[in-house]
């Protein structure tokens, strides 16, 4: 059975739009902020929480990203409730893979909070084992989250599943395989190291059948 791990968006979830919404509303006040645009905002997925924030709100101040990553996730929070963010097929692809017997779990560039969010709101919780994310274990990398991994897992059989070079990276330095998903948000040049690609999330079940 293999180990299949999971970035988040761009490869389970898009929540560009409900977080270009819950960004443009933590500063409303801060007029001297420019409101960063959806593309700007998915460009920067997949950057560690202090990239992402110097790249969407180059304008702020160390204190104002505290402050605007707090009022984020309340937004966000409120935004995506009784909504849902995944993919087509998202669902009852990981669904089959845990019926299979495989184990899944998550590595994520981003917080805890927003991996629960996630989670939660989309009810997928069931399908993974010891989710874990950058924010959850105080990482600095992708590559932290698989080292994490690695010390409940064996190393034998596992995969990332992602869609920017930040996967590709992270599992090379493991030196496991990646696949990438090329309906997410990178773009071919970062595509080129991958072992593997996807054009949608259901051909995984193919792929891993017993």
């Amino acid at each position: 059975m293999a180990l299949l791990i999971f970035d988040l968006d761009g490869t389970i979830v898009d929540s560009t739009d409900y977080l270009t919404r819950a960004i443009h509303l933590s500063i409303e006040d801060m007029p001297h902020i420019e409101e960063p645009s959806r593309e700007r905002i998915q460009s920067a997925f997949g950057l560690t929480g202090g990239d992402f924030w110097a790249k969407v709100i180059p304008q702020a101040s160390a204190q104002e990203v505290i402050m605007i990553r707090e009022r984020r996730r309340i937004f966000l929070e409120q935004l995506v409730k009784g909504n849902d963010i995944l993919f087509p097929g998202v669902r009852e692809t990981l669904a089959a893979l845990k019926e299979a017997g495989h184990t899944l779990s998550t590595a994520s560039n981003c917080g805890e909070r927003y991996l629960d969010m996630v989670l939660d709101t989309q009810e997928i919780r069931q399908y993974f084992t010891n989710p874990i994310c950058l924010g959850s274990i105080g990482g600095e990398k992708k590559a932290d989250i698989l080292s994490e991994h690695f010390n409940v897992f064996p190393k034998k059989d596992a995969y990332l599943i992602g869609d920017r070079s930040s996967d590709i990276e992270a599992a090379h330095a493991h030196h496991i395989p990646v696949l990438i998903c090329t309906y997410g948000f990178g773009n071919e040049e970062e595509w080129q190291a991958a072992d593997g690609r996807i054009s949608a999330i259901q051909e995984l079940v193919p792929m891993f059948a017993n």
